[in-house]
């Protein structure tokens, strides 16, 4: 159905659900969650107060929507790194270290909408509505972020240990891995990190020319 804005109460998207958290996002980054309403979102994309709610039923079911629109971007990003090197599990952890800084380096609404607010505390534990396509439910699920990096990890020590290379657990490995590219993207994002130079460039070397993991 293609209905479009010829009154005030009218409708003019044709995917107002997308509308919706994309506009959405930058309300949520701009005035938190106390500030975030439907009715404001509403007023973003030109549509009336009611419209949300054929879609959302409250705030917190639009929050959720777009935390997880947002989880499955960062998810993409990752696996496109993975996908680069199918048959070398040491070049997919580092190029899935260089994707996720650059993710959050050019998205850093993202970052804050994961990792620095509340948000991320209800995506492990929300039940959502399978219409909407929220499947996973704890870190370790396939499609997200964290499944994504673990088995990733597993990989590269299985190759480790048939080489009969092998002295860290898929635990700790995971933890290193995950800390030195979180911290990186947390100055980058927060801006704690002076440099005059190519952020991405600058993380590229430090993940493919030292010796992370080598």
């Amino acid at each position: 159905m293609n209905i479009r804005l010829t009154q005030k109460n009218s409708y003019h998207h044709d995917d107002l659900k997308s509308e919706l958290i994309a506009k959405g996002l930058k309300l949520l980054d701009e005035e938190g969650y106390e500030g975030f309403s439907l009715r404001k979102v509403a007023k973003a994309c030109h549509v009336s107060h009611t419209a949300p709610y054929r879609h959302y039923k409250n705030k917190d079911d639009l929050i959720m929507a777009i935390a997880f629109e947002t989880m499955d971007k960062f998810n993409r990003s990752l696996q496109e790194a993975v996908d680069q090197y199918p048959d070398d599990p040491k070049s997919q952890l580092k190029e899935m270290g260089c994707a996720y800084i650059k993710f959050f380096a050019e998205n850093p609404e993202y970052f804050r909408l994961i990792f620095l607010s509340d948000i991320n505390k209800k995506i492990n534990h929300y039940q959502a509505n399978p219409d909407q396509g929220h499947y996973f439910t704890d870190q370790y699920s396939s499609g997200h972020p964290f499944g994504t990096l673990y088995r990733a990890v597993e990989r590269y020590l299985g190759e480790r240990q048939s080489a009969g290379n092998c002295t860290m657990d898929q635990d700790a490995l995971t933890l290193y891995c995950w800390g030195l590219v979180h911290g990186i993207s947390i100055l980058i994002a927060r801006k704690e990190f002076s440099y005059q130079g190519d952020y991405l460039a600058l993380t590229r070397r430090i993940l493919w020319n030292h010796e992370f993991l080598d």
